[in-house]
Formats: structure tokens, C-alpha cells, sequence
């Protein structure tokens, strides 16, 4: 059996998702559905071996597509009037102003896969569902200089997303997202990108005051 959450939220999102699955992910977009059956009730080789994502990845895009697409969740208070275990404490309003959703996971579970799902699930969500639900702009901010590295090697020339089974084969065709590293100074696309840059480059140098031109446009 699974542990009980200190997270004020989780226990009952938990219970919720379950029941959501079992349902056969019932109030998805019809791009949506396929996504998660292709990605979790299909068999799918890596390195010529049966590859399956582990679970606690599947839970947390499970959990993201839930809250966001199927209930429709933009803040905190709105969830915690479903979701929430006992009264609130020290909430301030002025927080919860924007749509945030946070993943707790240990080192070593796969954040980097669930990161490479979540892009999958929004860009094509963007492309063949229309509308401005989703979005095809994507920006990682990794912490410090060797998780940039680490999520570079992975993101650079796409080559994540063609390593692993995240695209079903007749939507390959579809995918055209560009890659802007720390590094590169081309411009970025009208639409279609992934920004990976370091915390450092969203604040101004104490040094000399550069911000890359790229990144703040």
C-alpha cells in the first residue's frame, strides 16, 4: 500500500486520478485519450526491450491532464475546495493569481521523462484541437549549470523525443518544435519552441547587466 501524503492536496488527487483511470480517462480531448493509451496500454520497444514508463510518471502527467484539461483547475483555492485535506492555512490570494501545478518527485524517478510528456500532451493538444488552452512554447529553467547540461544533451536536436516512444508513428510528421540552448543566438521561431536556459539568464548580470536578446524577446 501506498504511504499517505503530508501534501495538502495529493491524497484525495490520488484517489480521484484512480478513479479517473479506471473510467477510461473519461473528458479528454480525443487527442488527448490517445496519447495516454498509446503511451500506457501499448507495448513499446527501447533498445530492442520492453519499455514501459514507470509509474509514478505516469501518475504525475495523469495527475496534470486531470486537473487541468478534465476539471479545469487554474488556481489553488479552486482545488482545495475539491481536493484539499482539512481547513487552509496561511493562504494568500495574492499567489494565486496564475495557474501553477508543482510535482514532487525523488531523484532518479523520471522528471525529465514526465517534462518530455507534458511538451507532447500541450504541442499536439495545440495543433489539433485548436484553441488557446494549450500552448506550443515551452520554456525549462533548470537550476544550476549541471542539471543544464544533463537536460541539454537530452533536448538537443529534439533527440528526447525520438529516443522514446512519446509520438504515436503517424503523428511523427507533425512534430516541429526548435531547440534554443544557452548558446544559441538564432531567433527563435514564431512559434513551435523549447527554451532551455539557465536561472541566470532570466535576470539581468551583476556584472555587466546582459540579459541574451533571444531570451528576453
Amino acid at each position: 500500500q501506498r504511504r499517505l501524503s503530508k501534501a495538502y492536496l495529493v491524497n484525495n488527487l490520488r484517489k480521484a486520478v484512480y478513479e479517473w483511470r479506471k473510467d477510461d480517462y473519461s473528458g479528454t480531448s480525443n487527442t488527448t485519450k490517445r496519447l495516454l493509451q498509446f503511451w500506457f496500454e501499448e507495448d513499446h520497444l527501447f533498445e530492442k526491450e520492453l519499455f514501459k514508463f514507470w509509474f509514478c510518471q505516469r501518475e504525475a502527467i495523469e495527475t496534470l491532464i486531470y486537473v487541468y484539461e478534465v476539471m479545469k483547475k487554474r488556481n489553488f483555492i479552486d482545488m482545495a475546495r475539491d481536493f484539499g485535506s482539512g481547513p487552509i492555512v496561511g493562504y494568500d490570494p495574492s499567489y494565486d493569481q496564475y495557474p501553477l501545478y508543482a510535482f514532487k518527485m525523488a531523484t532518479g524517478s523520471g522528471k525529465t521523462i514526465v517534462m518530455a510528456l507534458i511538451i507532447v500532451w500541450s504541442y499536439f493538444n495545440n495543433i489539433k484541437e485548436g484553441g488557446t488552452r494549450y500552448s506550443n512554447n515551452f520554456l525549462i529553467v533548470p537550476p544550476n549549470v549541471i542539471v543544464y547540461e544533463r537536460l541539454a544533451r537530452d533536448f538537443r536536436d529534439n533527440k528526447i523525443f525520438y529516443d522514446f516512444p512519446f509520438i504515436p508513428n503517424p503523428w511523427k510528421s507533425l512534430w516541429n518544435l526548435k531547440v534554443t540552448l544557452r548558446d544559441d543566438d538564432s531567433p527563435l521561431a514564431p512559434s513551435g519552441n523549447i527554451i532551455l536556459a539557465n536561472i541566470q539568464q532570466l535576470y539581468e548580470s551583476r556584472v555587466d547587466g546582459w540579459t541574451p536578446a533571444n531570451i528576453a524577446e
